[in-house]
């Protein structure tokens, strides 16, 4: 099937691309994008960019493709900068938590990013960033950031379905910077290897970065708790990302001492119900003071998935981890993309 689905894939970059190349970008446009499917962390590089462009006076537009939102298929507006006009189910996970931790930010949605660009364009953004757009081919951009899982950069080497890559390794010569993320998760023999596999397909400058929990938001009231809430603490934990492993290895790095688990796991934009909260618990609760006690422990989940969730849905307080993307000589990275707005 592999080779299926490459033929597939070459035919349409090829025609898109070259589609591309005899248009003009409508405004400033960076690109941030991987070369597999999913877990690289796209989301805190999007918002730390977007963050970066702000912080010097520009008024951003993030056009987003919607994953999982009912407005996707026809496009519109999730944020005007101003207020939030769309709820998570329409506007899908990722670009709801973009326009909420982002004040001032304008948000489109839409399967046709060109139009998600208009979108945010008539809404007056003056620069662009296009949310996980390396192989939306047919749209041009002015700086290419390509995000890559520190430890296995190419997955398992091999294209969709085989693999988890989307393009050969070789469509790294389209990007302007690379950025290894989650290089904390790597040894430092991994980190260099990766480093040198992915210079064999770039001259483009190689970047690395940590995830780094930044705080706890109470779902229930807005408020923002401090991490030392999770010290020595039982917790119920879920995600639905593309790799849960690394949510749960964060709550025990913050000092976690318990961690209830769902008895089944749910994949990345898992669409949550009420009836999927099943826990898993070695030391279940086998009297009635005990099942209150199991009933009002606090849950701990991810942002992406806060938002897609009633907090009246849990006996005790709901709390999202929130993560900061932290990028070694992040000043030289935001330089070069501003450099290429000019």
């Amino acid at each position: 099937m592999q080779w299926i689905y490459r033929r597939a894939m070459e035919g349409r970059r090829a025609k898109n691309l070259k589609r591309r190349s005899t248009q003009k970008a409508p405004c400033p446009i960076v690109s941030v994008g991987n070369l597999t499917t999913g877990g690289t962390g796209k989301t805190p590089a999007v918002q730390w960019l977007t963050q970066g462009l702000q912080s010097h006076n520009r008024r951003v537009g993030i056009a987003s493709r919607g994953y999982g939102g009912s407005a996707s298929d026809n496009g519109a507006l999730v944020s005007d900068g101003k207020s939030i006009l769309l709820k998570p189910a329409e506007a899908g996970d990722e670009a709801f938590l973009h326009a909420r931790n982002l004040p001032g930010a304008i948000v489109a949605v839409a399967k046709d990013r060109h139009h998600a660009v208009e979108l945010c364009l008539q809404a007056g953004a003056e620069v662009v960033v296009l949310d996980d757009a390396f192989q939306f081919w047919s749209l041009p951009r002015h700086f290419e950031l390509v995000l890559l899982d520190a430890r296995r950069p190419f997955g398992n080497g091999h294209l969709l379905p085989r693999g988890r890559l989307r393009e050969e390794p070789e469509a790294l010569g389209r990007a302007n910077a690379i950025l290894l993320t989650r290089c904390d998760r790597a040894t430092p023999e991994e980190l260099n290897h990766s480093q040198q596999l992915v210079r064999e397909f770039t001259t483009a400058p190689v970047f690395t970065s940590t995830h780094r929990p930044r705080g706890l938001r109470d779902e229930k009231t807005g408020e923002s708790i401090s991490l030392d809430y999770l010290k020595r603490r039982t917790v119920k934990a879920f995600a639905g990302l593309a790799d849960n492993s690394q949510f749960y290895d964060a709550l025990n790095s913050l000092g976690a001492s318990h961690l209830v688990k769902l008895k089944r796991e749910r994949g990345d934009h898992h669409a949550w119900k009420q009836n999927d909260f099943q826990w898993f618990d070695s030391a279940a609760p086998i009297n009635q003071h005990q099942t209150e006690l199991f009933e009002n422990l606090p849950v701990v989940t991810t942002e992406k998935d806060a938002v897609k969730l009633d907090p009246q849905w849990f006996g005790g307080p709901l709390y999202s981890l929130r993560i900061a993307m932290d990028i070694e000589d992040e000043r030289a990275l935001l330089r070069l993309i501003l450099n290429s707005l000019r």
